[in-house]
């Protein structure tokens, strides 16, 4: 091959090259951004007021070494707050020490409105006392024994309860 022809096949490597680039990037701009990954959030938006949801936390708080379960309930006046508790067989438990050490067993924990308290509201055989400790509705406890309910901190956004990073 002479200096021209080998040039020449050079240059039609290069400009293949760049049409492939001009194509990468046409089909990357079509695509749209990248979405940045979506928060850890619960979906709030049919419970009412007076309403609760139960689930298992899509976020543990920095030092849970455990899977936690995430009580979600909307105030009366529309406000809704977050309380991690501890398991139990898969189960909410009675936060005695904490939420991030284990409970005691119980059979339905929840919120009762019209009492304006959260607590067991159906004990485990054998675990009785699981009914006594209860808390307010903000999370304080109402017994000086007991740990306040460790909150999960987030806000309300277009209808999902989103949970703030390190909560």
């Amino acid at each position: 091959m002479n200096e021209r022809a080998v040039l020449a096949a050079a240059l039609r490597g290069l400009m293949a090259a760049g049409l492939l680039a001009l194509l990468w990037v046409g089909v990357q701009s079509l695509r749209g951004p990248r979405e940045a990954p979506a928060a850890p959030s619960v979906r709030v938006a049919k419970l009412a007021p007076g309403g609760f949801v139960l689930v298992d936390a899509p976020l543990r708080p920095p030092s849970a070494r455990e899977p936690l379960k995430l009580l979600v309930l909307r105030l009366p006046d529309g406000q809704v707050r977050g309380f991690y508790l501890p398991i139990d067989e898969g189960r909410a438990a009675v936060p005695v020490s904490g939420a991030l050490v284990r409970g005691v067993p119980c059979e339905d924990f929840a919120p009762d409105f019209a009492a304006g308290d959260i607590g067991c509201r159906q004990a485990r055989p054998g675990f009785e006392f699981a009914l006594r400790p209860r808390w307010a509705l903000d999370g304080r406890a109402l017994a000086r024994h007991l740990p306040d309910l460790l909150p999960a901190r987030g806000r309300e956004v277009e209808g999902d309860w989103v949970l703030e990073a390190g909560s």
